[in-house]
């Protein structure tokens, strides 16, 4: 039992720190990169292991045009590139769909959410 309220009472004290805003982006930026991990996820389901890598390259590309290597979506990507060269698609599946969360969170330059 008093683990269960530790854990509990950890919970209440981290959901009531603000967490910090992900880096701003242009928002063209931040849906082609949202289109690229969600084709690269379809092509992925569809047994489609290059077109996947094209679109993760392509995403990958995007990045480093602006300015985001340090993002969390990038070391996603960049993990996602790196299962997919090694054949394991599902794998890197996993490393997009966390890139495609992280990327929910970016605020496109203009303060709209896409």
């Amino acid at each position: 039992m008093q683990t269960a309220l530790v854990g509990i009472d950890s919970l209440i004290h981290a959901t009531g720190h603000p967490h910090p805003t992900a880096p701003a982006l242009g928002s063209t930026d931040v849906q082609a990169l949202r289109d690229d991990v969600r084709e690269a996820i379809v092509a992925i389901y569809c047994d489609h292991d290059e077109q996947a890598a094209r679109r993760v390259g392509h995403a990958r590309w995007l990045l480093r045009e602006s300015a985001g290597a340090g993002s969390l979506s990038s070391v996603h990507i960049e993990e996602a590139a790196f299962h997919l060269r090694q054949h394991h698609p599902w794998e890197a599946l996993s490393a997009l769909r966390l890139a495609g969360d992280a990327l929910l969170a970016v605020q496109p330059l203009s303060g709209e959410r896409s």
